[in-house]
């Protein structure tokens, strides 16, 4: 028993140690709920719209529509979190989705949903997800001492990735519990609830440095730092355009997976939200195990190298889904697909983190998320509109998408400080 205790007090020491701050903690678990919920909606409204429709084009315009808002809030959110406390802009982002998904399960258990009341009610979702996005990875690293950010970064990684495997999961339990489709939403309220309640308790105040004064170029400046540092890094710049082209090809399947499951795998009608639900359980299990596997990483050499080799499967897995016959072959491949592209994005992630400056850590985390959530959802919009108006099916859409990113990944090595970091990881200054 005795070695199992100090086994146990070895693992909470290098993978779970930022888990002993109550207020990280706080963080952590408020995320998940959000998270979980996102993930849940992205599910349960691709199916929706495409029972409602018929259409995969509408997969894709709603997966669009929870996304593209990035584009305009991320940047605005992000000197927001750095202007006012991060906690205030984190509640006030969980308030609004709180009410956007009570008013979408209302409008769905009445029977009085169409698909525009789920286009604007997603806008609205994804508008507040863009504010919460930057205030929240802000925010923790004042929740853990500066030795133990990386852990942290991991950490909350862990809740992207492993929410979805939660999210639908959740749906799953719902509805072998219910039969009822209409719970879901409510389920997404309930998770909402939770996270909103969480973030309350939080007492540390965070805040980063603007510029004072309240002219429009001030303002402008001050919004456009993160943007301004981003591309004068030569080594965040190379992360983030290698990050943006892997969301783009490998990782905008959300749209995707309803169709796959129609169209290849059998699910019809009420078993279309059940069988995108285990392809993104196989997903989601994987990516939060690699997520927690990653907190305990010390060596930067280790995490350069990782990092490469999540990219290279990261685009062979989503081939391997396209070639997948059945559900299980095909839940398996998605469970590839979690286990390497969400080391990739933790990675992606922790390297960021790393390397940003503290004052201005909201702004460059807003801009960061601005370029992932852009193209993530241009690139849904693109796919489900391929996969509904021309020849191409879901499953050769995944695959050109893998080899695609393949051929960028390649093309990486000409740039010197991706060769380094592959190499070496993130170097110590």
């Amino acid at each position: 028993m005795t070695n199992l205790a100090q086994t146990g007090q070895r693992i909470r020491g290098r993978f779970l140690v930022s888990l002993e701050y109550s207020e990280y903690r706080k963080l952590w678990l408020a995320t998940l709920s959000s998270q979980s919920a996102v993930w849940a909606l992205i599910v349960a409204r691709a199916a929706l719209v495409l029972e409602l429709t018929g259409s995969p084009a509408w997969t894709g315009y709603v997966t669009f529509a929870a996304m593209i808002p990035s584009i305009l809030v991320s940047p605005l959110a992000g000197y927001l979190s750095d202007r006012f406390d991060r906690r205030t802009v984190l509640a006030c982002a969980y308030g609004i989705n709180l009410a956007h998904s009570v008013i979408l399960a209302v409008l769905v258990a009445s029977g009085a949903v169409e698909a525009w009341h789920v286009l604007l009610l997603a806008i609205l979702n994804g508008s507040a997800r863009a504010a919460q996005m930057p205030s929240a990875q802000a925010l923790l690293a004042n929740l853990v001492p500066k030795a133990g950010i990386l852990n942290a970064v991991s950490l909350y990684q862990a809740t992207q990735q492993g929410s979805r495997f939660v999210g639908p999961f959740l749906i799953l339990v719902v509805l072998w519990i219910t039969g009822q489709e209409d719970w879901v939403f409510f389920l997404c309220a309930a998770l909402y609830c939770s996270g909103l309640f969480l973030i309350l308790r939080i007492r540390t105040r965070s805040t980063g440095v603007v510029e004072k004064g309240a002219g429009p170029r001030v303002i402008l400046r001050n919004v456009t730092a993160g943007l301004q540092f981003m591309y004068h890094h030569a080594l965040i710049v190379s992360i983030v355009l290698l990050v943006v082209a892997h969301c783009a090809m490998t990782m905008s399947f959300e749209s995707l997976f309803p169709v796959l499951s129609r169209d290849k795998l059998g699910m019809e009608d009420a078993s279309i939200m059940g069988g995108t639900s285990y392809l993104m359980v196989g997903y989601g299990a994987t990516a939060l195990v690699t997520s927690f596997a990653l907190a305990g990483v010390q060596s930067e050499r280790i995490k350069g190298r990782t990092y490469l080799v999540m990219a290279v499967l990261s685009g062979l897995t989503p081939i391997g889904l396209a070639l997948a016959p059945n559900m299980p072959l095909a839940v398996l491949a998605t469970a590839g697909m979690g286990l390497s592209q969400g080391g990739f994005m933790t990675l992606s992630h922790a390297m960021v983190q790393t390397i940003a400056p503290d004052a201005i850590r909201g702004r460059l985390l807003g801009v960061y998320g601005w370029h992932i959530q852009g193209f993530m959802a241009t690139f849904n919009l693109v796919n489900g509109t391929l996969a509904g108006f021309t020849g191409l099916t879901a499953a050769i859409v995944l695959g050109a998408g893998g080899v695609g990113f393949l051929i960028m990944l390649t093309l990486s090595m000409g740039r010197l400080p991706l060769r380094q970091l592959y190499a070496r990881g993130v170097p110590a200054t």
